[in-house]
């Protein structure tokens, strides 16, 4: 191949292809805001149906739990898609660092909100899920996660305003529903639609 000299302009294009190459090259499938979606939309409605009933001491047990389960599903579909993963773009690397810190601040906040018994720091979980969804939403350019980041946001200061754990619990349900699994099916569709038949 001849060496060729390329204007300011013609490098200038280079360089905003090459950007959305790795944009696109970005595939994000929505598995993982479908798992957490679903995982905590059924611990919210299962806490609701405790807070009714004399069982509400085992609200604390279900959270818990789906939060291992959470975690095991989530890491067990991790590594099976970084196993399919051929390149990594500089975008998946930096959206990869910033869901760890997102799950070590998150651990940290579940911790000491079982030292505290404070129901009204579920808002504060929400504030973390809205800023995430912000993020990725912008990273990967889908306003459907921007809006979800306003819904979690929104539910965290209703949170932070109801006294009440059922209400906090209709409230958490909700903001799950519209911004968790709303945007994880639509990027699971929008995935499938990009892969080729």
């Amino acid at each position: 191949m001849e060496d060729k000299n390329i204007s300011g302009r013609e490098s200038w294009l280079l360089i905003q292809q090459m950007i959305q190459t790795a944009r696109e090259d970005h595939q994000e499938t929505g598995t993982a805001w479908l798992i957490w979606g679903w995982l905590l939309f059924i611990a919210s409605i299962l806490s609701l149906i405790l807070s009714f009933t004399p069982y509400h001491t085992y609200i604390g047990m279900v959270w818990s739990g789906m939060l291992v389960l959470g975690a095991l599903v989530y890491t067990f579909t991790h590594v099976r898609q970084q196993e399919k993963k051929v390149v990594k773009t500089y975008v998946h690397e930096l959206l990869e660092k910033f869901t760890t810190g997102f799950f070590i601040s998150l651990f940290i906040m579940v911790i000491a909100t079982f030292v505290s018994n404070a129901s009204f720091s579920f808002g504060y979980f929400y504030v973390l899920y809205g800023f995430l969804m912000f993020v990725y939403g912008n990273a990967i350019r889908f306003k459907p996660l921007i809006v979800g980041a306003v819904v979690n946001w929104a539910g965290a200061i209703a949170i932070f305003m109801i006294v009440d754990f059922k209400y906090d619990m209709m409230v958490s349900a909700f903001a799950v529903l519209v911004g968790y699994l709303v945007p994880g099916y639509m990027l699971r569709a929008k995935y499938r639609k990009a892969m080729p038949s």
